[in-house]
């Protein structure tokens, strides 16, 4: 019975090895399927991107095409490296080389290298379509929205920076356990935990900071919007009050139309030619000035001159008429 027991005992241990690795592997299979398919729904919103730019190209409307364009080129790099990273955890999988916790070590740290990897990727392409809307809206010379996109931009590139100098850092924990080292790579690892949490509040506390500063500027737009629209109501209620008037002055001029004659009744008329004339004149004024709140508003400095100089001129004819 001993010597039966001897023989069948390789077999089983062989068998039970076997068997723990294959659930190993059928383990490992489906988490890199997950990533797979995080990898397929990227491939799918390029090809969206890509029919939403033939739409647009279609429309010719060139900044938002430009953008678009930025995009595409950005995510159709980040697909082309994320497959070599997958294609890289594939063959840890399927390596015959590696067997049991070995394998599982070297897959944990690919995963972390892939994650890591795609995190680069996802602010690379971020800056990559910032540089470009940041070009586009310096050639339209909107200096001020420039100035706010460019600070953004630097902020992004310095938090790239620093990530991957941690990520850099974190290649060094693999090698020391991949070395043995564990006490060290426990106490590097501790320590950069520590360093990616100061960089994530310090990313977090910029984006409130951006926030709050763009709510502001927004709140700063509808304060002057307000303002124009006050300016805007006083002349049209300025306006709707010469109307008023002038209805008044039209019932009295009825009143002594029935009443005149021969003379008197043609001087009448051309009196009423004149005052006429200055109402349009006066309601032509007011519309100007109503351009003006804009232009002025919005420092279109030479459109502004223009509209005073043409606005000096009415008011020169209504002297005249006077």
């Amino acid at each position: 019975m001993k010597n039966i027991c001897l023989i069948l005992l390789p077999t089983f241990l062989l068998s039970f090895s076997s068997l723990a690795q294959g659930e190993l592997e059928s383990e490992l299979e489906e988490r890199l399927s997950e990533l797979v398919e995080q990898h397929e729904e990227k491939k799918f919103s390029l090809s969206e991107m890509e029919d939403e730019l033939e739409e647009v190209s279609s429309e010719g409307d060139d900044f938002v095409q430009a953008l678009l364009e930025a995009e595409i080129e950005g995510l159709s790099d980040w697909i082309e490296q994320n497959t070599a990273s997958l294609e890289e955890l594939s063959q840890i999988v399927e390596s015959q080389d590696l067997e049991g916790e070995e394998k599982e070590s070297s897959f944990d740290i690919g995963i972390e290298r892939h994650h890591r990897r795609n995190q680069v990727l996802d602010l690379e392409l971020e800056s990559h379509c910032l540089e470009v809307e940041l070009q586009l809206i310096v050639e339209e010379g909107e200096e001020e929205a420039a100035d706010r996109l460019e600070s953004r931009l630097d902020r992004l590139n310095e938090r790239i920076e620093k990530t991957k100098e941690i990520h850099d850092k974190w290649e060094q924990v693999a090698v020391a356990r991949g070395d043995g080292e564990h006490e060290r790579a426990d106490e590097l690892g501790n320590a950069l935990w520590v360093e990616e949490r100061d960089l994530a509040m310090s990313v977090e506390l910029a984006g409130r900071k951006l926030e709050v500063s763009e709510h502001r500027r927004h709140a700063d737009e509808l304060a002057r919007e307000v303002e124009k629209a006050a300016e805007i109501i006083a002349l049209s209620s300025e306006m709707q009050k010469q109307t008023n008037m002038r209805l008044a002055e039209w019932t009295e001029f009825k009143n002594k139309l029935k009443k005149s004659k021969g003379e008197a009744r043609h001087a009448l008329v051309e009196q009423y030619h004149r005052s006429e004339e200055k109402f349009h004149l006066q309601n032509e004024i007011m519309n100007l000035r109503k351009e003006l709140v804009f232009t002025e508003s919005d420092n279109q400095e030479e459109e502004t001159e223009e509209l005073k100089s043409i606005i000096g001129e009415l008011e020169q004819e209504i002297l005249e008429i006077d």
